[in-house]
C-alpha cells in the first residue's frame, strides 16, 4: 500500500524559478499540492513567521543571493522551527553533508541533505520522515538528579524561550511569556515539569532556579526595551516558589538591576496552587502588586474554587487555558467556558489572554468575544531570545502589510 503524502504542507526555498517549478512538479507526482514557493531567505522567514503558518517540510537551497542556506538554517534554528527540513543543492556532496550536519547541530529536524536534481526516489524517504514528525510523540518520562541540574546550569544548558503575546485588535506584540527549557545532551529539549519532583524535595535548588528564571526573563525584557520595544515579559515560576516569602523583594531587586519597571513584568500563578496555602499566596501576591508587578491567574478553566480565588487574590490578568481555547469555535462547551471566563474578567476589570490558539476560527471568535490578547502556535511557538529577535521584525512587516 502506497503512503499518502497529500496532506503535507511544503515550503520550497530556491532563488531559481525553473528549479522551484521542477521541484513542485516532483512533489505533485507524489500527491502533494499544498506547496508555497519563495525565492529568497528573506521571503522564507516571512513565510514561516506568517500568522497561522504551518509547514510540515521545508526544501531549502544553499546557494542563494542575499542570505544563503547556511544563514537561513541558522535563522530557522533561532526561531525554534520544529518542522522537517531538507537541504537541496548543486554544491559538492561534502558541502551538502556539512550543511546538513550543521543544521542538526543547531537542533533542526533535518530529514535529508540531497543533491539536485530532485527525484521521486530521493524525495520519498524525506516525505516519510516528515510524516513521522507530524505524529504526536508519547510523553517521555525522564528522571534527573539534583547534581544533573546543577551541572546543566554550569554548562549553560538551561535557557528561557519566549512565546509572543499579541493584542488581537491592533496586532501589536505587547509581551512574551518566558518558558523554561533544558537543552539536555541526551534527551533533547526538556520542559520545566521534569524538574517538579526535584523542586519539591530541594528548597535550595528551587530558590536557585526561581532566581535563574526571573533574572533571565527580566534581563531579556530590559534588552527589548533598550532597543525601543515596549514589550513586557510574563514569568512562569514553580508553584512552590510562592512559598518563598521574600519573592517580591527578589523580583524587585532584579528589576532594579536591569532597569526594568515592575509594571513590565507579569508573574503567572497556576490555578491549581491557589488552595494549597491561601494565606501565603495572598501575602506574596499582595506584596507583588504593591511593588507594581502584574499578576496573572494562569490555566483558568472556570472551576468553582478558582472563581472564589479570583476574588481573594489581587489578580490583574486572567489567562484562559488552552483546554478551553483550542476548538472553542466548534465546541459549544469550550465556547461556554471561554465566555464564562471573559464575563468574570470583565466584571473584575481584569485583562484577558487566550492561551494555545492554534486555528484561525478560534482567533476570530476570541476577537468577537472581546478577548484582548492571544498567544499560541497560530502566532508563534516559544523560541530562544535570538529567535525572538528574528521573529519580531518579521511580525511587524506582516502587520504593516495587512
Amino acid at each position: 500500500m502506497e503512503a499518502d503524502y497529500s496532506s503535507l504542507r511544503v515550503l520550497i526555498v530556491d532563488d531559481q524559478q525553473i528549479a522551484r517549478q521542477f521541484e513542485r512538479g516532483v512533489l505533485g507526482s507524489m500527491g502533494i499540492e499544498q506547496v508555497v514557493e519563495v525565492n529568497s531567505g528573506r521571503e522564507a522567514l516571512h513565510a514561516v513567521t506568517a500568522q497561522g503558518a504551518a509547514f510540515d517540510l521545508i526544501l531549502c537551497d544553499l546557494r542563494m543571493p542575499g542570505q544563503d542556506g547556511i544563514e537561513l538554517t541558522r535563522a530557522f534554528a533561532n526561531l525554534g522551527l520544529q518542522c522537517a527540513i531538507a537541504i537541496l543543492s548543486v554544491e559538492d556532496e561534502r558541502v551538502i553533508e556539512s550543511a546538513g550536519s550543521l543544521a542538526t547541530l543547531r537542533g533542526l529536524n533535518l530529514v535529508g541533505a540531497l543533491s539536485k536534481p530532485l527525484t521521486a526516489e530521493k524525495l520519498e524517504p524525506v516525505l516519510r520522515a516528515a510524516s513521522e514528525t507530524r505524529r504526536p510523540k508519547p510523553r517521555r518520562v525522564v528522571e534527573v538528579a539534583e547534581a544533573d541540574v546543577r551541572d546543566a546550569l554550569a554548562r549553560g544548558e538551561l535557557e528561557m524561550h519566549y512565546q509572543p503575546k499579541i493584542h488581537i485588535y491592533s496586532g501589536e506584540c505587547v509581551g512574551a511569556e518566558a518558558i523554561f527549557r533544558w537543552a539536555h545532551p541526551l534527551h533533547g529539549q526538556l520542559e520545566a515539569d521534569v524538574l517538579a519532583p526535584l523542586l519539591e524535595r530541594s528548597p535550595a535548588l528551587r530558590a536557585e532556579l526561581t532566581e535563574f528564571t526571573a533574572r533571565r526573563a527580566i534581563a531579556a525584557c530590559g534588552s527589548w526595551r533598550a532597543d525601543g520595544r515596549d514589550i513586557g515579559v510574563s514569568i512562569n515560576l514553580s508553584p512552590l516558589a510562592f512559598e518563598q516569602i521574600d519573592l517580591p523583594d527578589l523580583l524587585e531587586g532584579i528589576t532594579l538591576e536591569y532597569g526594568v519597571l515592575p509594571a513590565s513584568v507579569t508573574v503567572e500563578v497556576p490555578e491549581t496552587i491557589l488552595a494549597d496555602n491561601p494565606a501565603m499566596m495572598v501575602d506574596v501576591a499582595a506584596r507583588l502588586r504593591i511593588k507594581g508587578f502584574h499578576l496573572a491567574l494562569d490555566e483558568f478553566t472556570g472551576r468553582h474554587s478558582a472563581v472564589d480565588d479570583v476574588l481573594t487574590v489581587p489578580f490583574s490578568e486572567l489567562k484562559l487555558d488552552r483546554t478551553c481555547v483550542d476548538g472553542c469555535s466548534e465546541h459549544p462547551v469550550r465556547r461556554a467556558m471561554v465566555e464564562a471566563g471573559m464575563a468574570i474578567a470583565r466584571n473584575l476589570h481584569l485583562s484577558t489572554v487566550a492561551v494555545g490558539v492554534i486555528h484561525r476560527p478560534d482567533w476570530e471568535l476570541l476577537a468577537d468575544l472581546g478577548c484582548e490578547v492571544a498567544q499560541g502556535p497560530f502566532i508563534a511557538r516559544p523560541m530562544p531570545d535570538a529567535g525572538f529577535a528574528v521573529w519580531l521584525p518579521q511580525w511587524t512587516m506582516h502587520k504593516q502589510r495587512h
